[in-house]
């Protein structure tokens, strides 16, 4: 869990109340967000616990055209406009982390309800859209990992229903059910795969955020500026050794010698906002630090 802090953009607040100072106790709005979890999915609870109570509070009708739709809200950090499609932990592990001191906490956020930056983020985010991208990777995983869809076109539109509702409010039992149809675990008490199937994947679902060169020192990260690059990544190297973060490093930005690299000795990679050795397997990380999506999420800084 990540706790946040929001406070509505000064020009919004002018815009919809006349007036940069909101009214009490509406100053600030807190709550805590899932690290796996995406902005859209809390949209709906920031409109209806702070944004629709403080209008009203005002005297604003809400029917008029100062209405607040969730497409229209989007989130600021230190003047980015954050993806709302990206994971909110691997947000914060790309702009927030900070490995050689305290973490900042809350996350102090900016919230926007006008002036939507159609150039920088997807438009029109919503809950629905936001499930339809999260089924669309989870599709991607399920190809990389298994050489094809078949695992998740398999399941019912009850199941995938299930996935959904358990990711959006936050309920492990109901996500895990049908994870676990999705990603077969090797535990003997997990449910058994449908038969004929293996369970052991034939690559791990990886992607590594890396800014292009090592910030200066106080340096605010971009968010724009972060290279994405990203492979199938086999269990193990050809000599039957178990595939490290460091391998699947050098992989996706063919670099021959890890061990030599300036970007492996000298950077961390950050996965769920915890270091991980360079040298830890990629089979270990996908079970036991993948994000919703099947995905394994690794900020290098």
């Amino acid at each position: 869990m990540i706790p946040i802090e929001l406070q509505l953009a000064a020009a919004d607040a002018i815009e919809l109340l006349a007036s940069a100072v909101l009214p009490d106790p509406f100053q600030s709005f807190y709550m805590l967000i899932p690290r796996i979890n995406y902005l859209p999915f809390i949209t709906g609870r920031v409109k209806e616990q702070w944004l629709d109570p403080m209008l009203e509070l005002s005297g604003i009708r809400t029917m008029d055209d100062k209405a607040i739709k969730e497409s229209d809200i989007w989130l600021e950090f230190n003047g980015q406009p954050l993806k709302w499609h990206y994971p909110a932990g691997l947000l914060y592990d790309m702009l927030v982390s900070n490995v050689d001191g305290e973490p900042l906490l809350p996350w102090s956020l900016t919230l926007h309800v006008r002036k939507f930056p159609v150039g920088k983020l997807i438009p029109q985010p919503s809950t629905q859209l936001m499930r339809d991208m999260f089924m669309a990777m989870i599709k991607e995983a399920d190809f990389i990992r298994n050489g094809s869809t078949k695992r998740v076109m398999d399941l019912a539109k009850s199941d995938q229903m299930q996935l959904l509702d358990g990711l959006e409010r936050h309920s492990f039992e109901k996500y895990f059910a049908i994870h676990s149809i999705i990603v077969p675990s090797q535990d003997s008490k997990a449910v058994t795969p449908a038969k004929g199937r293996s369970t052991v994947p034939k690559a791990i679902p990886l992607r590594f955020y890396m800014l292009p060169g090592k910030e200066e020192q106080g340096a605010k990260p971009d968010i724009s500026q972060f290279h994405v690059s990203q492979l199938p990544v086999p269990l193990n190297k050809e000599g039957g050794e178990p595939t490290t973060v460091a391998d699947a490093f050098g992989l996706c930005y063919e670099i021959a010698d890890t061990s030599s690299s300036a970007f492996v000795t000298d950077c961390t990679c950050l996965c769920q906002g915890i270091s991980i050795p360079w040298e830890t397997p990629v089979t270990w990380l996908a079970d036991n630090l993948f994000y919703a999506d099947c995905f394994l999420h690794l900020v290098v800084v």
